[in-house]
């Protein structure tokens, strides 16, 4: 199952998702609309074998890699925001 499916399962249509990385700053990737979106990893630039979800929590979130522009991995969190 991927990011898509999961954020889908967990009753999520409509998004915002805050995305922290380590040692830098964040970034809010604004109006995410689940059911239009093809290829949420790609267009967040995540390695998909990388993903974990922690959904369930009181702040849900997911981590990962992420593609930064140097070409280098960094680790990241992706904070769920509903609205």
């Amino acid at each position: 199952m991927d990011l898509k499916e999961h954020l889908l399962t967990e009753g999520y249509n409509q998004i915002d998702i805050l995305l922290v990385r380590e040692g830098e700053d964040q970034t809010t990737v604004p109006g995410i609309t689940l059911h239009k979106v093809t290829d949420l990893e790609y267009k967040l630039y995540l390695d998909p074998e990388t993903i974990t979800y922690h959904l369930k929590e009181e702040h849900p979130y997911f981590q990962g890699d992420q593609k930064v522009e140097s070409g280098e991995m960094k680790q990241v969190k992706g904070y769920i925001l509903e609205w």
